[in-house]
């Protein structure tokens, strides 16, 4: 014989359900609005406790519900945040490109080059073309005998202590930093931007 359960427990389950399903969908909000800061505004994360600081200049490591944030802060290196699950590693290894690589992926796959290299940390290699003292901006350049591979790739230099007036232009140097916005201009030239920058060597090329 089936047994029915009381209509006042049977109420008092599906308020605690209804409940339950309340603080779920909160929670799941919360979570994703204090994701979208981090990814779109590079704030917070408010919902996150801080776990590590790591001896590198102040990297910071947080951990939230489902989510892990680290806020990289080397001296000289890594400045962005990245956000991924628990098992998100600390790493400050860059991928490393030259220039003219660079500019065949990207004329050639632009949409795969530019969706595998986005917010990814970088090197890049490349000679100076244009600086900016004012803004302190140092702008490698590439450019093939035929033009149809021409990148900028604009760099937005984050060293308190840089003196521009150590680099000058046609130098070769090493940059690192972060992979932002992509596009292609007017005059054919696909322009990059590496955001937090660090110049790591320059070197003067010698002339034949």
């Amino acid at each position: 014989m089936k047994r029915e359960i009381p209509k006042e427990l049977e109420s008092k389950i599906k308020k605690n359900m209804t409940r339950l399903v309340i603080i779920i969908v909160i929670l799941a909000v919360l979570v994703a609005a204090d994701v979208l800061c981090v990814v779109k505004l590079n704030k917070g994360p408010f919902l996150a406790i801080r776990t590590k600081v790591y001896d590198d200049g102040g990297t910071k490591e947080y951990y939230g519900l489902g989510y892990k944030v680290i806020k990289y802060h080397q001296k000289i290196g890594r400045r962005d945040i990245q956000i991924g699950f628990w098992n998100m590693p600390y790493s400050v290894q860059p991928t490393e490109i030259s220039s003219l690589d660079l500019a065949l992926e990207l004329r050639n796959y632009p949409e795969k080059t530019y969706n595998k290299f986005y917010r990814q940390y970088m090197k890049i290699t490349g000679t100076i073309s244009k600086l900016d003292k004012k803004k302190k901006t140092v702008t490698i350049h590439y450019e093939d005998e035929e033009k149809a591979y021409t990148l900028d790739v604009i760099c937005y230099l984050t060293d308190e202590k840089l003196k521009m007036d150590s680099y000058e232009k046609d130098m070769t140097v090493e940059v690192v930093g972060t992979f932002g916005k992509f596009k292609e201009t007017k005059e054919k030239t696909m322009q990059v931007d590496l955001e937090n920058s660090f110049i790591l060597n320059a070197q003067q090329v010698k002339e034949a």
